[in-house]
């Protein structure tokens, strides 16, 4: 195996020497498929009796499930024969899953010297089988096995290392072929290639009906030892490279040296017992993979992305090769049974080692915190109940049902609520709480722009605690940057976005808490933001009303009092000027005015002007007596016949002035004219008395018409539901 750096897989790649990603992946999809083909080939051409044996307490067979009519099932098995053959008696570590649980090599050597006479047995043309079945009859059956075993009787556990031995290979060569240049990737491959090796090895004897030839059984389980180991160092090489450098090659050289030396010792049964040359290697792996972990990352203190990303290897293990560890070596090395099957064993490691594969390909590291110590949580509370389990079975003599529950009783009232608290204390529910949300109100309520976004920068700085803060541009939502190195904060009119940098004083990278918790205080500050815009604007409409009101009514009541010579009369014009001017600034919005009130004292009024002024008033109404408007319309109908009039008076120097007011289902339209000179209304800008107008037939969904040929002509039309409102 020879590593290179990135120069010589960019010069490969640059002479087209280097095979393509699609290539690589093709490549080992066609390993994948030979070594599935071949592991099913093996379990298939087994002789097949029907039978589905499980251990008794006594250490015998019985039978669990029988398609054999004259073998029913609960029988317990004594001997199994054929002609030719001695009979041989079964015993429950003829069907034992993993021969490497049997302490001693003497001991293996016994079990496949009776899987060969077992197999001799049953791959004759008749089987004889004794017992005794459920009822306590003794029992002799002879039963023809079928020369192949069909698919449909392989169990789940075979298919789930067939499963995790192609998964872990293929997610290898997909990290692999996507990052060549990197001795870690690389590694990763070979880790997948010997999960692959040692997954499908095992398929084959571990799913056994009771016996395969021992030779077989010999290389099926050198294979499964190799897989496992080279998986070992592989992973030693792994993190003995990445993220920083910490041997030469040759030191890696020497761990693949050191792997075939204890494959030969314990293929060649060298070591001093089974137990220790199947399980010791794999012991002493875990523990120096966990101190190669936290030996780079301390190495990796300053760089939080890589540390992240350690920070995930190191949780892979623990859950991966830990679950093989705690629960099937470390009983074993003990003396105990295994609290886990192999097979199971493998569908953890496959999930753990998918995390590993994305780890490497730098995928979702900004996460890690939150879901390190969640599944590490999960993982470290299964071993508890584990452990717990076989206290109460080996140490305290109680039976596995119960004990299993009491286990389970203890890691729920004890473990998960120290571990739920434990969790409320690392990460705590971050939400924006009152003095955040009244800093952003102060924010909204600066006076300047600048000091928004002074105040901004710090609410930000306090929430992050970023190691460096700049002013960012684009726009869109809160979100990563740089693989969680960076947060985006978004900005809303004078408050400019930020990009912050390294969470925590340096210490993590950003998390999707972080985004989310970003974009609610965004959310904050754009509806304070526009809140005081709306209400800025609510005030310069309220100014623009009053000053309509002032110029339109006020007026036009002041030059009504001016013009009148009764002092008893003047007196009553300002009493009716200062009642209007009250209205203004309260701009009552009372309901149920008479219309026809309403412009009969319209009438009076506007006659009394126009007398004073020299000008003739011509009035027609047409209404319904029992009409009724809101204070509101009725003000506006007074506005706009007010102003209509001081113009006339003012500008027209005509005589008359004609007020026709029409209301049907439809609506209502006012029409007021003069027979003065006009004006041009393309030369002559218009006042504020007819921008006033304006205003207040558009307040009331109106149109407004004017024109002015012989004197000026104005057409006012409201919709039927505006003269309520």
């Amino acid at each position: 195996m020879r590593m290179e750096g990135s120069s010589g897989a960019a010069q490969r790649d640059r002479l087209g020497l280097a095979p393509s990603p699609g290539a690589i992946l093709a490549a080992t999809l066609g390993l994948a498929v030979l070594f599935a083909v071949l592991s099913l080939y093996l379990v298939t051409r087994e002789p097949h009796l029907g039978l589905t044996l499980g251990p008794t307490d006594d250490g015998r067979v019985q039978i669990v499930a029988s398609t054999q009519e004259s073998v029913p099932a609960g029988t317990r098995l004594e001997t199994l024969a054929a002609s030719g053959r001695d009979p041989v008696a079964l015993r429950a570590d003829d069907i034992l899953e993993e021969p490497d649980t049997l302490a001693s090599y003497d001991e293996v050597n016994v079990f496949r010297a009776r899987q060969s006479a077992l197999a001799a047995i049953t791959a004759m043309a008749s089987v004889t089988l004794t017992g005794t079945t459920a009822t306590g009859e003794a029992l002799v059956a002879d039963i023809v096995p079928a020369p192949g075993r069909p698919l449909a009787t392989l169990p789940v556990e075979y298919w789930l290392q067939l499963f995790v031995g192609i998964g872990g290979l293929l997610i290898g060569a997909w990290v692999w072929a996507l990052r060549r240049s990197d001795p870690s990737a690389a590694f990763l491959f070979l880790t997948g290639l010997g999960l692959m090796i040692s997954a499908l090895s095992a398929s084959v004897y571990s799913v056994r009906e009771l016996a395969i030839p021992a030779e077989l059984f010999r290389l099926l389980s050198a294979g499964n030892y190799i897989g496992t180991n080279a998986f070992g160092v592989a992973l030693i090489c792994l993190f003995l490279v990445y993220p920083r450098r910490l041997v030469p090659h040759g030191a890696l050289w020497g761990l693949w040296a050191l792997l075939v030396a204890l494959c030969i010792g314990h293929i060649g049964q060298f070591f001093p017992s089974q137990s220790l040359g199947a399980y010791g290697p794999m012991l002493v792996m875990f523990f120096l993979i966990a101190g190669l972990v936290g030996l780079q990352t301390f190495l990796a203190r300053a760089d939080p992305l890589a540390r992240a990303a350690l920070g995930w290897f190191g949780l892979s293990i623990l859950c991966g090769t830990g679950v093989f560890v705690f629960a099937i070596a470390a009983p074993v090395l003990l003396g105990l049974e295994p609290q886990l099957s192999q097979a199971q064993g493998f569908g953890i490691l496959l999930l753990i080692y998918a995390g590993l594969a994305l780890g490497i390909a730098r995928y979702r590291l900004f996460d890690l915190g939150t879901w390190a110590f969640r599944l590490g949580s999960y993982l470290l509370g299964a071993l508890i109940l584990i452990g717990l389990d076989a206290i109460l079975v080996y140490g305290v003599a109680i039976e596995r049902v119960p004990a299993f529950g009491i286990a389970l009783l203890l890691v729920a009232i004890i473990y998960l609520p120290l571990r739920n608290m434990l969790g409320h204390r690392l990460w705590p529910a971050e939400t924006v709480t009152h003095g955040r949300f009244r800093e952003i109100v102060d924010i909204a309520l600066a006076r300047s722009r600048a000091e928004q976004s002074r105040r901004w920068r710090a609410l930000i700085e306090a929430a992050f605690r970023p190691l460096a803060i700049e002013t960012a541009t684009g726009e869109g939502p809160a979100s990563l940057v740089e693989e969680g190195l960076g947060l985006f904060v978004p900005g809303h009119g004078p408050v400019p976005a930020l990009l912050l940098r390294h969470a925590a004083a340096g210490r993590r990278l950003f998390s999707m808490r972080d985004v989310e918790r970003a974009r609610d205080l965004h959310e904050l500050l754009v509806h304070a933001l526009e809140s005081r815009d709306a209400h800025e604007q609510g005030v310069r409409q309220e100014r623009r009303r009053i000053a309509r009101d002032l110029h339109d009514n006020i007026g036009a009541q002041l030059m009504r009092s001016i013009q009148t010579a009764d002092p008893a009369r003047k007196d009553a014009l300002l009493g009716e000027t200062l009642t209007d001017l009250r209205d203004i600034i309260s701009n009552a919005r009372g309901l149920g005015m008479a219309l026809e009130e309403v412009l009969a004292e319209l009438r009076y009024e506007t006659d009394e002007r126009l007398v004073a002024a020299g000008l003739t008033l011509d009035w027609h109404a047409t209404c319904d007596s029992t009409a009724t408007i809101s204070a509101r319309f009725a003000h506006t109908l007074r506005s706009l016949v007010r102003e209509a009039a001081s113009n006339a008076i003012r500008h027209s120097e005509g005589s008359r002035l004609s007020v026709l007011v029409d209301q049907d289902e439809n609506g209502l339209s006012l029409t007021i004219a003069d027979d003065g000179r006009g004006f041009d209304s393309a030369a002559t800008a218009p006042g504020s008395g007819l921008g006033n107008m304006r205003a207040r037939v558009n307040d009331h969904a109106g149109t407004l018409l004017l024109a002015s040929n012989a004197g000026t002509r104005i057409e006012i039309r409201f919709p039927n539901a505006e003269t309520a409102s």
